[in-house]
């Protein structure tokens, strides 16, 4: 356990850290928007925010596609990629009601 936290290192773990306050933050599909008071987080930054951190985990596991053609790290990235691959599939699918509710 310890050498993968030494693998992830702390940007990666800072952004499945934002990842995680993403999907606590998703507000429930067709809430309106608050413009005032602390409402205004769940409600206007993160749905905002959550795009911004998909698309990085998206280039970081292409990213970690790239650096497997190192064979001597081969594994270890190809682990890091499986988890950011699991992270960035369960953001997605948890905003995903919230996003096709704004499409309606």
């Amino acid at each position: 356990m310890n050498t993968l936290i030494k693998d992830l290192g702390i940007l990666r773990i800072s952004l499945f850290v934002l990842a995680a306050i993403a999907i606590i933050l998703r507000p429930s599909p067709g809430t309106y928007a608050a413009r005032s008071g602390i409402e205004v987080i769940p409600t206007l930054v993160a749905p905002a925010m959550t795009p911004l951190i998909f698309m990085v985990l998206m280039f970081d596991f292409m990213m970690c596609r790239i650096r497997m053609s190192d064979e001597q790290q081969r594994n270890k990235f190809r682990r890091i990629s499986y988890i950011e691959l699991t992270v960035a599939l369960l953001l997605f699918l948890i905003w995903l009601p919230y996003f096709l509710a704004i499409g309606n």
